[in-house]
């Protein structure tokens, strides 16, 4: 009996595939260079989108949030913005970077529903 309630369970259960995808992927900067990664989504269409920071003495952190075009909460931190232009693409920006800024940056997507 337990086995049909998985199974009625599992084919009842769907998942929906987000691909995010980085550009540049990769990004080495000499201190006082600018700074422009974007971030696009693909696989729906309302994401809340976020830029994580990593770092060895403090893993990750999140550092920006945007639940919609044109919102990023908070807008800047240190160094660093990030906007939001489409509904799905963020930015992440540095006028100049400085060393002590090195880090591993990822951007991540999750599901927003938008009622009918």
């Amino acid at each position: 009996r337990l086995y049909s309630f998985i199974i009625d369970v599992l084919n009842n259960f769907s998942v929906q595939l987000i691909q995010v995808h980085q550009t540049p992927k990769e990004l080495i900067l000499s201190p006082g260079s600018s700074l422009k990664v974007s971030c696009s989504v693909n696989g729906t269409d309302y994401p809340n989108l976020y830029w994580y920071q990593w770092t060895p003495a403090a893993g990750f952190t999140l550092v920006f949030t945007s639940v919609s075009v044109g919102s990023v909460d908070p807008s800047s931190n240190g160094q660093f913005k990030s906007q939001r232009p489409e509904k799905l693409q963020i930015d992440l920006e540095s006028d100049a970077v400085s060393e002590s800024d090195s880090a591993v940056w990822y951007c991540a997507a999750s599901l927003h529903s938008i009622p009918d």
